[in-house]
């Protein structure tokens, strides 16, 4: 377009010259000889002599300058849009890159849901197929089976404890078991021992515990169920202290309930329990046998502890305060009938129900908890593990019952004293206790009361209440990771204001009952140590103990017996004991 306006103008400014614009010139005129010939032209002239050329020239040159300036600027202009358009052209690609991306991201996933639809459907068909098929293995809890949609678990663990113990008497029980063997011997009707048949010193192995632990859920994980089978052991319950294979004894022993019980999960910590199960008194007693500080526990626990009954309980834990109450049969009143005890033919006979199984009209028990700081689940043992979590804990605990033996004073003892927590009286047992693990230590305490109250009066004896007191301080810590030393200290005593039962007879005399309620005060120490051979599995424990005084009962308040601790009744006016355990635990 630029060339074309150039040439335009070229001719323009010729035709210009030509005609001589607006200026007045003369025909140009040809030279001739005389002949006739042309010999030449003049140029033609403006009238006024300027010459017409040079202006025309100028105006053209100004003219192709303002044309090559447009002509630059169109050309920016062009090479402007170029640019654009490049910038556009990627624009577009990068848009159909990322299109072409999301359609390969949709056009994957699409295939992955297909795939995993598929996989969904051929599991479905092939558990539909083997529904009958449970799994299986070994957990933390002990074996386990159970079925595919995890609804029906039933787990399997066990426990085994194998013991050697000494005991050894003062020579001061010695000499009086000797001179009066019916003394403080809880013998009931049975004829006295002959003179001289007490040993001092005795020792020997023993399976002190052997469990077999059935727990798991049915339905759904809500409804929870356990079943402990124990082997009982033969605690020497012969008239005569030749052993249990004497006098028709074979040694022979049982396998019994422990526990039965049924659990439905309510949600928000709710629970609530039903069946024979540990009722919710002391934390020593409480916490299993397989996770305690020394061989055994504690002759406060056996002299105060409700142990298993059947009942109803409710439990509501939280973050850091726990609440059960429970309404049962009475303390250590476990694999009893409901209604065995009120049989006609119990009646002319009424002592044998308190043979190790008797009644209460009512009993309640209680417990409240709260955790300062830490995790419940750190307090299932009586050890603090090194590494493991730091606590502290406090506990209340209550239990009340009315006991329903129906039993006259002669079955309450000589002197109208109960016998036990069934027998024809109240009793009101109450403790508090704090546990403080450091993570590699652990110290616990407690203190526990009972009184016992509505006693019947007799015209020998009458009682308005007796009040018995325990207290047990305890501590251990891991000088590695795998041994433990520990301490306990233990204090118990009963504030008798009546006569006692007990007392120092003579052979030919009837012999007398050990009871718990009798007036008595002992402390007992123990010392030893863990030896965690195999984390919470294989564990050894080995301690030994003595008491300041004479050991004065053979059954604690509620029917626990102190056989299970090594321990042997004394006479009034004995000088106490030593005892040296050692026991080596399987767990399973």
């Amino acid at each position: 377009m630029a060339l074309a306006q150039i040439a335009s103008l070229l001719m323009a400014g010729l035709l210009s010259q030509a005609t001589g614009g607006t200026s007045t010139t003369t025909a140009p005129t040809n030279a001739q000889s005389s002949d006739g010939v042309t010999t030449g032209t003049t140029p033609a002239q403006s009238t006024s002599g300027t010459d017409v050329n040079g202006a025309g020239n100028s105006q053209i040159l100004r003219e192709m300058e303002a044309l090559r300036k447009q002509n630059a600027a169109l050309a920016e202009d062009m090479e402007a849009m170029r640019k654009q358009n490049k910038s556009l052209e990627g624009s577009v690609a990068d848009l159909q890159v990322q299109q072409n991306g999301k359609w390969l991201s949709e056009e994957r996933a699409k295939e992955v849901r297909n795939v995993v639809e598929d996989v969904l459907k051929d599991a479905d068909a092939r558990a539909s197929l083997t529904h009958a098929v449970p799994t299986a293995g070994f957990g933390d809890r002990g074996f386990f089976i159970a079925s595919p949609d995890g609804n029906f678990r039933l787990n399997l663990s066990g426990q085994l404890q194998i013991r050697y113990a000494a005991n050894f008497l003062s020579s001061r029980d010695y000499s009086i078991l000797n001179a009066n063997p019916g003394a403080g011997v809880n013998r009931n009707s049975a004829p006295a021992p002959s003179a001289n048949s007490y040993n001092k010193n005795t020792n020997g192995f023993e399976i002190r515990r052997m469990k077999l632990d059935f727990f798991g859920h049915v339905i759904d994980p809500s409804w929870q169920y356990r079943l402990i089978l124990i082997y009982n052991q033969n605690q020497n319950a012969s008239a005569v202290p030749a052993g249990n294979n004497a006098a028709g004894a074979n040694g022979s022993s049982n396998a019994g309930m422990e526990e039965a019980m049924v659990i439905k999960d309510m949600g928000d910590g709710f629970k609530i329990s039903v069946g024979q199960f540990k009722s919710p008194f002391l934390r020593e007693e409480i916490v299993s046998s397989r996770r305690q500080l020394a061989v055994e526990r504690s002759l406060v626990d056996q002299m105060f502890s409700t142990k298993f009954t059947q009942g109803v309980m409710g439990t509501w834990t939280g973050d850091h305060v726990m609440f059960e109450a429970m309404y049962n049969d009475g303390g250590s009143n476990a694999n009893t009938g409901a209604t065995a005890a009120f049989n006609s033919e119990s009646v002319g006979s009424p002592q044998n129900l308190n043979n190790g199984a008797g009644f209460t009209e009512w009993a309640i028990t209680a417990h409240a908890g709260w955790l300062a700081y830490g995790h419940w689940n750190d307090f299932n043992d009586l050890s603090s593990f090194p590494g493991e979590g730091e606590g502290l804990m406090f506990n209340a605990w209550l239990n009340m019952q009315r006991g329903g033996q129906g039993a006259s004073s002669a079955i309450q003892g000589a002197n109208n004293i109960p016998l036990n927590g069934n027998s024809d009286a109240q009793f009101l047992t109450w403790s508090a206790d704090a546990t403080w693990h450091f993570g590699g230590a652990n110290l616990f305490s407690y203190f526990v009361m009972n009184t016992a109250y509505n006693i019947p009066a007799t015209t020998t004896n009458n009682i308005s209440s007796i009040n018995s007191y325990g207290a047990v301080v305890q501590g251990g810590y891991f000088i590695t990771n795998t041994v433990e030393l520990f301490g306990r200290w233990e204090w118990m005593s009963t504030q008798n204001k009546g006569v006692n039962d007990i007392g120092n007879v003579g052979p030919t005399d009837t012999p007398t009952v050990a009871n718990v309620f009798n007036a008595g005060k002992t402390s007992a120490y123990t010392a030893g140590f863990n030896w965690f051979i195999h984390g919470r599995q294989i564990k050894l424990t080995t301690d030994i103990g003595f008491t300041t005084a004479p050991l004065w009962f053979n059954n604690g308040i509620y029917g626990a017996g102190i056989a299970g601790t090594n321990y042997r009744i004394e006479p009034d006016g004995g000088g106490g004991q030593i005892v040296v355990r050692s026991q080596l635990q399987l767990l399973f």
